[in-house]
């Protein structure tokens, strides 16, 4: 799956390539440009193609369109299909960072970056197969891909026991560049449990399924 996408990365405008390879972090210490613009792209382009592939293949409503899109385009998704295709190698990376684990936000952000140098090298027909199948979202779905939306499951059961939930990101800590947040919940102002992620919304989302769990002993 992954290596017609390396396949066509390769075949990309060079200039583009070392671009898309090029974090913020290398790129102050070199004075050059970074993957950032990029990034802004590629996750359009990203987005319109999973879009446009549910559409006229998966005859859902709205909302679940919207939740399986957004399993197949976030973060960890992302991550995961950088680090099957090893391209941590490939990237360039500043001084403060080099040598530190690598986040997973900048392996997604390169992933998406290499996304709009096909894009800008190649057009939208001719990549958009090929990032389907590293996606690997035809496979998924007809197995019953599921996707669990913590928080909706949490503010569900808050509702129907009359119960107010609250979020809070409570912590942030930094090291080479790299972000992991702490969100707290509070149900009825009572702490009940907190998560982690490289994001809000991923520990948003850690935090919910673990409330989820001690307010109902049911693991979901």
């Amino acid at each position: 799956m992954t290596k017609k996408f390396l396949e066509l990365f390769n075949k990309c405008d060079e200039r583009l390539k070392q671009t898309a390879l090029t974090h913020s972090s290398y790129a102050h210490d070199k004075n050059i440009d970074s993957n950032e613009r990029l990034e802004f792209l590629g996750d359009s382009v990203l987005q319109i193609i999973v879009s446009d592939y549910l559409y006229k293949h998966y005859h859902k409503d709205e909302g679940r369109m919207t939740k399986i899109r957004a399993a197949f385009v976030c973060t960890e998704y992302l991550a995961t299909l950088a680090k099957d295709m090893n391209i941590m190698p490939m990237l360039k990376l500043g001084k403060s960072i080099a040598g530190k684990p690598v986040s997973d936000a900048i392996l997604a952000d390169a992933i998406e970056c290499m996304i709009a140098t096909m894009y800008l090298s190649f057009g939208l027909n001719k990549i958009s197969d090929t990032i389907i199948e590293c996606l690997d979202i035809k496979q998924k779905l007809k197995i019953g891909f599921e996707v669990k939306d913590y928080k909706s499951i949490l503010l569900e059961f808050c509702q129907n026991n009359k119960k107010k939930v609250k979020y809070e990101i409570t912590d942030v800590e930094t090291s080479g560049g790299q972000s992991t947040f702490r969100a707290t919940i509070f149900v009825d102002k009572e702490f009940v449990a907190y998560g982690q992620g490289s994001t809000k919304k991923v520990a948003e989302q850690n935090a919910a399924k673990l409330a989820y769990n001690k307010l109902t002993k049911v693991e979901v």
